[in-house]
């Protein structure tokens, strides 16, 4: 008895050891991160197992499965108005083509210079629709935004704002008030801290840590959601420009001030609204889903954080360093943003379509498709690399094609994805050049199908259907550059 007695003891203090020991080994990998100043949320995710499989965040939409996108609405014009660029009438005009282009994917638009005269006019304030946006027939503006926010829906389209909670201009109604409660972070010198130029105004760090623990944060949330509860159905959100700088002024140090933006982002999350952002966070992650630019995102950050919890729209072009081979191997989205037809973005309305069509298609079903996979591994070298997924589906960047077991879904710039959204084992063929009787292999959900229904796809819907026979295991069909066509099994 007493033998057994020891043997127990000895193995309870061998236990209380190894959780001694494992818990000594958390402090210390806390303590590295925080003496780079890098939290512990960025820590564990970059230190994850590759056999580890994190559980999706609870977010209100799947990112990885959405085109998300921007719309410049208005911005001021200078001269105390609003030069507007496109309205709230011909946004929903708009957004009923994009959802015939895109087949009816899950879509999320941010409108740009919805609120006074337009983009980041009278910053910190955001409670005022533009005036310049509304349709003749509503009571106000207000009244249109919610027009636009309720019939976007039957377009598969959720309609949101793009907002800033970092900068301050001395023209803001809110500027003395944030001035006098000392919410402007500060220079060594005890200056206001510049951050930018816009509207031919200077811009002002708005200090995260004064404007949490003295609710200013918090009010300017909630009077928002008072204003437009609606958001609150919309569930997401755009913080442009959401950038944490240190404090001198104040002796914050940036950690002290990426602290208090995750207080201010779980407080977003509380409300029931997915906040996103501009540039990717790695600190953030398991916070923000969907990041504006995707850049500075390594090979391993691909593998060890799933699409379902951390994405973007793409990587900005003008960021050279970037390693824009991941956008390929692990697909991209598009921004979109550029190419509706406005005189900001010098498209004619008869313009757009051409180019807004090349940019989906060219990108959207990749990013959609490899998304709904599992990452596995990345073989070679930089333009030799190979990106593995589950379900036999192998991306090589060397010759630009992506195939699944022996099946080719992509050959440089012609496309043959399926179309998951649609739930009808749908396939898109798109190419940039014409193609005469060019041949594609079946798919495996094709098994037993013997005619395929093709239709072109067009801002006004599809159109000139017609009916293709499979022939000895693949199907040949002529392509038109820049004309997608939608395939599908008919059913006998």
């Amino acid at each position: 008895m007493t033998n057994n007695i020891t043997y127990s003891h000895n193995k309870q203090k061998s236990i209380n050891i190894n959780r001694l020991m494992f818990l000594f080994m958390i402090y210390i990998i806390l303590l590295i991160c925080s003496e780079n100043k890098i939290f512990a949320r960025q820590c564990f995710y970059k230190s994850i197992p590759d056999t580890v499989t994190l559980q999706p965040a609870k977010f209100k939409h799947a990112y990885h499965q959405t085109l998300v996108m921007k719309m410049m609405n208005a911005i001021p014009d200078g001269k105390g108005g609003s030069k507007v660029f496109i309205n709230f009438e011909k946004a929903l005009k708009l957004i009923k083509d994009i959802d015939n282009i895109t087949l009816g994917v899950p879509k999320i638009i941010y409108l740009t210079g919805w609120q006074y005269n337009g983009h980041d006019d009278l910053y910190p304030a955001f409670f005022e629709v533009n005036k310049a946006l509304k349709r003749p027939q509503d009571k106000d503006a207000k009244e249109s935004l919610l027009w636009l926010m309720r019939e976007a829906k039957q377009y598969h389209t959720t309609v949101s704002l793009h907002i800033n909670m970092t900068d301050a201009y001395n023209n803001s109604m809110m500027w003395k008030e944030y001035v006098e409660n000392d919410l402007i972070s500060k220079n060594a010198d005890g200056s206001l801290m510049e951050i930018g130029f816009y509207n031919n105004l200077k811009s002002y760090q708005i200090n995260y840590k004064n404007e949490w623990e003295k609710g200013f944060a918090q009010k300017r949330i909630d009077s928002l959601l008072k204003l437009l509860p609606q958001l609150k159905e919309a569930g997401t959100i755009h913080l442009d420009a959401w950038i944490s700088r240190e404090s001198k002024g104040h002796n914050e140090s940036l950690s002290t001030e990426r602290e208090y933006q995750m207080k201010i982002c779980r407080y977003w999350l509380e409300q029931g609204i997915d906040p996103t952002s501009e540039w990717v966070m790695d600190y953030m992650t398991g916070l923000i889903p969907y990041y504006w630019h995707f850049n500075h995102r390594t090979q391993a950050d691909y593998l060890n954080v799933p699409a379902n919890i951390c994405t973007g729209s793409h990587m900005n072009p003008d960021l050279r360093n970037s390693d824009f081979g991941l956008e390929f191997l692990f697909g991209t989205s598009m921004y979109g943003e550029r190419r509706f037809p406005s005189e900001n973005n010098k498209i004619a309305d008869n313009e757009w379509e051409k180019g807004f069509t090349e940019d989906f298609f060219l990108n959207f079903p990749q990013y959609y498709y490899l998304n709904g996979l599992k990452r596995l591994q990345v073989t070679g070298e930089k333009k030799q690399r190979v990106a593995y997924f589950s379900d036999d589906v192998k991306v090589s960047l060397a010759d630009s094609t992506v195939k699944k077991n022996n099946l080719t879904l992509r050959d440089k710039n012609t496309i043959f994805f399926p179309v998951a959204w649609l739930k009808n084992n749908s396939y898109v063929i798109f190419s940039t050049t014409n193609q005469v009787g060019r041949s594609f292999g079946v798919p495996a959900e094709w098994k037993g199908v013997k005619t395929i229904s093709v239709q072109k796809v067009t801002a006004n819907g599809l159109s000139d259907r017609r009916v293709v026979s499979l022939k000895k295991g693949s199907i040949s069909t002529s392509i038109n550059g820049n004309t997608p066509l939608l395939l599908t099994p008919v059913k006998l």
